[in-house]
């Protein structure tokens, strides 16, 4: 009988032990519900579905299932993979369209031109592509962090968020490289070290998305081909601006658009000095557009 007891009480034990962090506590699920109440949310319409560990995801039921207790744990872990999804998408899209191409051109071009692609190259990285980085890793971070075991704290290399600190690291690395129009291999040395960079980011995104995400089927151009035609539309007119600095106004609201759909009115808010993304607490109010303003002025 003694034996009995003691072995239920195990039981018992095992159960409190390890089933304790299928739930989350009442802050955990209020701040996700505020968080999906969010309305950009509604507005991801890249993804098909997502799948973690064998097992698909579909966004419709990850935002549309009532959010509690029990299920608050799984529903935080397809959404984190869900918005990692939808990261590397314009990833994909900015790095295997349009980089590549603003490499090819920086090493094709005369000596002139080549100097001018490359300088503007280092200020898309550095002005919009780092800070655009630092935010969607902020943000995948803070939305795991409501799970009671976050990966990105027990596991660095979940999804993209080392991927997302490399590219953060970059500036580093561009700062690092002192560059002159009187000494020309400055710009080849620049030119390798991106290059090497962006063939490593491609790599990286496709194994992702092949582990994590499939995509709604697209049919439109990609960045580059839409922006190049445009391009020819506009000189028609008689308008007269280099193809890269028209390149980098289109990159420049291409990530602002990003940043606000994708980032504040999913909720995200953005701590300037700290360089933190954080979720505001269900009594805060979120205001995306006011957010929005201020930090990319910041930016």
């Amino acid at each position: 009988m003694l034996l009995l007891k003691l072995i239920h009480l195990c039981i018992l034990l095992f159960f409190v032990i390890y089933t304790k962090g299928d739930w989350c506590n009442k802050e955990k699920v209020d701040k996700l519900r505020k968080l999906l109440q969010c309305s950009g949310w509604k507005n991801l319409n890249d993804i098909n579905f997502i799948q973690y560990y064998g097992k698909k995801y579909y966004p419709h039921n990850l935002l549309e299932t009532q959010t509690n207790g029990n299920n608050c744990e799984q529903k935080t872990r397809g959404l984190t993979v869900f918005l990692g999804c939808t990261y590397i998408k314009v990833l994909k899209n900015l790095f295997t369209s349009v980089i590549s191409n603003i490499l090819q051109n920086c090493q094709e071009n005369d000596n002139l031109n080549g100097i001018i692609w490359t300088e503007e190259l280092i200020n898309i990285i550095s002005i919009l592509i780092v800070p655009m980085a630092t935010l969607m890793k902020g943000a995948i971070e803070a939305l795991d962090n409501i799970h009671n075991y976050p990966l990105t704290i027990l596991n660095k290399f979940f999804m993209i968020s080392p991927l997302l600190e490399k590219i953060e690291n970059i500036l580093d690395e561009l700062k690092e490289q002192n560059i002159s129009r009187d000494d020309l291999t400055t710009y080849y040395s620049i030119l390798q070290m991106v290059r090497l960079c962006s063939k490593n980011i491609i790599i990286v995104l496709q194994v992702q998305i092949k582990s994590y995400c499939e995509f709604v089927p697209c049919d439109t151009n990609d960045l580059w081909d839409e922006w190049s035609q445009e391009y020819e539309a506009f000189i028609d007119q008689d308008e007269k601006l280099l193809f890269i600095k028209f390149l980098t106004k289109k990159i420049k609201n291409y990530i602002k658009t990003v940043i606000k759909e994708n980032y504040f009115q999913l909720g995200f808010k953005f701590d300037p000095i700290t360089e933190e993304t954080f979720i505001p607490t269900p009594t805060e109010p979120i205001d995306p557009e006011l957010e929005f303003k201020e930090t990319f002025e910041y930016l």
